[in-house]
């Protein structure tokens, strides 16, 4: 996708947060939710943020790299079913919420949440790693709030959406 197919405020965070993840990001790492739906072409979802995937380490580098643009009142949504080395950034034009080790409570203990197939997208010279569609599904399914399994369903939609184009 190119970087021009998405919104200019969601353009100026990657911009923006990309180098820097570039470089203190040690890793494998992924962005998630609607930004990753976004700029693997989902047309019709605008990312409210921007969600990171990575490891507790990656987490904590990129707190200490940004540490005066954390937001300290926001927390994460749902904080009893989710566990992870969190922080929300403030300085962006979209929000970016970092997940280090995230985990979510499902079927009565913690699961890890896991990208295991990834697909890749060029964003300003860099190259941006987001989960296959498959995988994005089983993580919003996983994740399991009401608008994760809404966001689950429009990829299903556009995967259809897709295949009919083709064929």
């Amino acid at each position: 996708m190119s970087i021009d197919a998405i919104s200019p405020q969601l353009t100026a965070t990657l911009k923006f947060a990309l180098p820097v993840m570039a470089q203190v990001f040690r890793d494998p790492w992924w962005i998630i939710g609607s930004a990753a739906m976004r700029l693997g072409g989902v047309a019709n979802v605008e990312p409210a943020d921007v969600d990171v995937l990575c490891s507790a380490g990656d987490a904590g580098r990129l707190i200490a790299a940004w540490q005066d643009h954390l937001d300290i009142a926001h927390g994460p949504h749902d904080g009893d079913r989710f566990r992870s080395r969190f922080a929300r950034f403030r300085h962006l034009p979209v929000p970016l919420e970092v997940m280090g080790n995230l985990q979510v409570l499902a079927g009565g203990s913690w699961q890890p949440v896991r990208i295991e197939a990834t697909q890749s997208v060029w964003c300003d010279g860099y190259v941006v790693p987001i989960g296959t569609w498959q995988e994005q599904i089983l993580v919003l399914r996983l994740l399991g709030r009401d608008k994760d399994l809404a966001k689950a369903d429009l990829i299903s939609s556009h995967i259809e959406t897709e295949h009919a184009n083709v064929g």
